[in-house]
């Protein structure tokens, strides 16, 4: 069974790495993705800002024409009461209709000047998310540089790594010890075995109970930490 540890603790010397590179290729190509779903938010965001400017700056030109007209109406009203020929009651209609035109008038641009407001918010909104996404596309292309860079160095650590573990290889380690062992190096985080340092697990720190210290000091079967299930080993 030493000889089964000593199989399995060479290696883990290549296999905690190939860990390490695999994860970090997956990890690369999914940032790249968190950023550009992150710019994609952007360009929603800035979207929705420049269809609310698009959409205010209509309502203004609507109130301009029904202030345009109003003021028309508002001309007409003025120079027909001039002309009344002192018709009391017709003159006292004019003013009421031109109060009214005048009333609505100043509320029609009271709204025009709120909705020019929040139109030039909106505008505002949308150059600065212009900028901000043009900042983080030039990011992204400069981190998706690195990133091709980063995994063609890690493939072809990986490869290396994959060729010299083949030729540690070693037939001593029956079947059901490497199913053991490659199960934990998945579930693990690439680190399948922990040395027990007195009846410390030096994996998770707990301390064992001395009949599992006792039957790893044995060495006659495969003894594993019953917090972590690493697999214990002795200090050479």
């Amino acid at each position: 069974m030493r000889e089964t540890l000593q199989a399995l603790k060479s290696l883990q010397e290549f296999d905690t790495e190939i860990f390490k590179l695999r994860d970090e290729l997956r990890r690369l190509p999914e940032e790249v993705e968190r950023r550009k779903a992150q710019i994609d938010a952007h360009r929603v965001r800035r979207e929705d800002a420049a269809r609310i400017g698009r959409e205010l700056s209509g309502q203004v030109k609507e109130i301009e024409d029904m202030t345009t007209m109003s003021r028309q109406r508002l001309r007409k009203v003025e120079n027909e009461a001039n002309a009344s020929r002192g018709d009391a009651a017709t003159l006292a209609a004019y003013q009421i209709e031109a109060r009214n035109l005048k009333r609505d008038i100043s509320a029609a641009e009271e709204e025009g000047l709120g909705l020019v407001e929040r139109g030039e918010t909106s505008a505002r909104e949308v150059a600065r998310l212009e900028a901000e996404i043009a900042e983080a596309e030039r990011l992204l292309a400069e981190f998706a540089a690195n990133v091709r860079a980063e995994m063609a160095t890690a493939n072809a650590r990986l490869d290396e790594l994959s060729n010299q573990r083949k030729r540690r290889s070693t037939d001593s380690v029956s079947v059901e010890a490497m199913e053991l062992y490659q199960r934990l190096i998945l579930s693990r985080e690439g680190v399948a075995l922990a040395e027990l340092d007195g009846k410390v697990c030096q994996a998770c720190y707990i301390t064992v109970p001395p009949n599992i210290a006792v039957r790893v000091l044995r060495g006659t079967t495969l003894v594993q930490c019953p917090s972590c299930d690493r697999i214990f080993y002795l200090r050479d």
